[in-house]
């Protein structure tokens, strides 16, 4: 440390030689060296003790960045993250909603069929009902008929039963007749006596056949009007029944629809959910990584921090030695002795002044500061004018070193610039690739919900065809079904009475065949049946059990067609599930690739404004460097000569001869 003092000292007493003479002043001389280099090492000192503030300023700031930045991405990554679970939650809860809801749709869907199916029930055994009810009337208001045409011919033109016509007479008891017929059940013995007395003789008991005809009437009115009334019953009970059915059928319809819509809605949200916690996730990974790099270059900054504050105290105290050791009284001796090798220096002549400055001017031609340096040589002290040379060289190399720098500065810019305006142009086109591929992507989303919506809209369209198409079926079949009993029925009733007769007649046939009693007389000839009511009651037979096998094929069918009417309502409400479903992540998608588009857009925007940016740098850098460079090698070599001549000079200032430094 000692020695490092002395050398400094030593250099700083050459420069207080007056040019005008070789007198010495030795107090002064003592006193100077010191106090310039203490006032030195104390400047150190202060620039130091600002440089620690600066460093301890910059180091708070940082610090107060470390603590904010780790701060706030520490409560935003927690923040995110309970976020994402609350959306993680929501989404199995919209999930689970919609599975319950598919269920309870397909649930009220077999419901509504059902009650659609009892419906169609009930509307057969109704229509059944009011076919019994229309052939008792008729077969009711026949009757009144036949009962008003008997008492109407009993009675004549209403001028009393003396002045009836014998054939007025036996119209009345023809009708009488048919009457008794067809309603023997309906007349007690006494009642039958009578009317059959009068069928024998319609001459006689007119009055009292009148009476039981009135009676009849009576019978047959209120039997019609009972029917009338329990027909009215049935058909409110069957309204009401229909109407509650039909009810509890669009309550179940608009229940199926609101959980559809609710079920949409749910995996709609439950798609944009999926996107948000894909967002979620990227976003705490992204904070966490960032809180990771501040936590790190916090660290770094710490371990500078001691570092710089060691390393800075070290220096200090380094320099407060110093400024002790030079306010010494044995380094003021020391300077004291030391500037005494300064009066050598006067003893050189004008020659080496004059050498020295013939070496300056012929340098001069690179700079002109070596003219001026060259006329001071001559008139003033040696020790300045080294002083001077010195400060000359130090500028040179400085200058020097700048040239260089700047040279390394343009260098590495230009270079930077070509670098990034490459990277910038990939970026741009990977952007516009990507740019054009998230428009294609959001038409091509476009394009296919809108196809999804009309097949969508199609499938409900001919789900609703469906079902009136098999209302109109299932009303297709009653009527097959209610016209084939009422065959069926016909036809047995016309081969009951044909067989109760041709079946009787041949049992009669067959006991008169086999009598074993003695023969009598002979009689009438055997009474054969009619040789075709074979062939007849069999085709009638033929007939039912054809109209039977229309009935069962005709259930049969009803059958098919109510499970492929289910059938496909059921897929179709499945297909239009899936394809809604697909129209909700569509939608979803849809919205996030348009955001990337937006963001793209905007990246490429900034990608393009930073090309411009690179190359407005660019030309500012060639505008700037491209002197520099291209006179770089002959300014370097013209700033060499010079700093050679200046120490060819100072060397001769020092007492070198002219073979010595070798002059050209």
């Amino acid at each position: 440390m000692a020695a490092c003092v002395a050398m400094i000292v030593a250099l700083l007493c050459s420069g207080f030689v007056h040019a005008s003479g070789l007198s010495f002043d030795v107090a002064e001389a003592k006193k100077r060296p010191t106090t310039k280099v203490v006032e030195l090492l104390k400047g150190m000192q202060e620039q130091l003790e600002s440089e620690a503030k600066q460093d301890e300023k910059t180091y708070e700031n940082f610090k107060c960045w470390c603590t904010k930045n780790t701060e706030e991405k520490s409560k935003s990554v927690k923040a995110a993250q309970r976020a994402l679970k609350e959306k993680q939650l929501r989404a199995d809860e919209l999930v689970s909603k919609s599975q319950r809801l598919k269920g309870e749709i397909e649930a009220s869907e077999d419901e509504m069929s059902a009650k659609g199916a009892d419906l169609h029930k009930q509307s057969a055994l109704r229509a059944q009902e009011h076919k019994e009810y229309a052939d008792d009337k008729v077969r009711l208001v026949g009757d009144l008929k036949g009962v008003d045409s008997a008492q109407a011919a009993l009675t004549g033109d209403a001028t009393g039963f003396l002045q009836k016509s014998g054939a007025q007479s036996s119209q009345a008891a023809s009708l009488v007749q048919q009457l008794l017929s067809k309603h023997a059940q309906r007349f007690s013995s006494r009642d039958r006596e009578t009317l059959d007395a009068f069928v024998e003789d319609p001459t006689g008991g007119s009055s009292q056949v009148s009476g039981i005809l009135q009676g009849m009437h009576i019978d047959f009115a209120n039997d019609l009007a009972q029917i009338e009334a329990d027909e009215a019953k049935r058909l409110a009970a069957f309204n009401q029944l229909t109407k509650a059915i039909e009810e509890e059928i669009e309550a179940a319809r608009t229940q199926v629809e609101n959980k559809h819509s609710e079920m949409v809605d749910a995996r709609e949200e439950a798609a944009n959910l999926k996107w948000a916690i894909k967002d979620i996730t990227e976003s705490i990974g992204d904070d966490a990584a960032f809180e990771d790099e501040v936590k790190k270059q916090c660290a770094d900054m710490d371990a500078e921090w001691d570092k710089r504050s060691a390393t800075r105290a070290e220096e200090s105290e380094a320099i407060s030695k110093a400024i002790e050791t030079l306010n010494s009284e044995d380094a003021h001796d020391t300077f004291y002795k030391s500037t005494a090798t300064s009066f050598l220096q006067q003893s050189m002549g004008s020659a080496q002044r004059q050498l020295a400055a013939e070496v300056l001017d012929k340098a001069s031609r690179f700079d002109t500061r070596l003219s001026s340096l060259a006329r001071q040589t001559k008139i003033d002290k040696f020790t300045k004018v080294k002083k001077a040379m010195d400060d000359m060289v130090a500028a040179l190399k400085k200058e020097q070193q700048d040239e260089v720098e700047q040279k390394e500065y343009c260098v590495k810019s230009l270079r930077e610039n070509d670098i990034a305006s490459g990277d910038a142009i990939h970026d741009k086109e990977q952007l516009v690739a990507k740019e054009g591929t998230l428009k294609v992507k959001v038409e091509e989303k476009t394009q296919d919900i809108a196809v999804l919506g009309s097949e969508i809209a199609e499938a409900k369209t001919q789900l609703v065809q469906a079902s009136q198409n098999r209302e109109e079926e299932n009303t297709e079949f009653q009527r097959i079904v209610a016209e084939q009993r009422e065959t069926q029925r016909l036809l047995k009733q016309a081969l009951k009475v044909l067989g109760n007769f041709y079946n009787k007649k041949q049992s009669l046939a067959q006991v008169s065949s086999h009598d074993q009693q003695p023969k009598a007389p002979q009689g009438f000839k055997d009474y054969k049946a009619n040789g075709q009511s074979a062939g007849v009651m069999g085709m009638l037979q033929q007939l039912i059990s054809d109209s039977e096998r229309q009935e069962a094929e005709a259930k049969t069918a009803e059958a098919h067609a109510q499970k492929a009417y289910e059938s496909f309502a059921k897929d179709t409400t499945t297909s239009v599930d899936a394809k809604e479903a697909e129209v909700a992540d569509l939608k979803a998608g849809k919205a996030k690739e348009e955001k990337a588009e937006v963001q793209t857009r905007q990246s490429r925007e900034g990608t393009d404004h930073d090309l411009t940016a690179l190359k407005n740098t660019k030309e500012e850098l060639h505008d700037n460097c491209d002197s520099l460079m291209s006179n770089f090698d002959a300014r370097q070599a013209a700033r060499s000569e010079e700093m050679d001549s200046v120490e060819k000079a100072k060397a001769i200032l020092s007492g070198a001869t002219f073979a010595e430094i070798q002059l050209n």
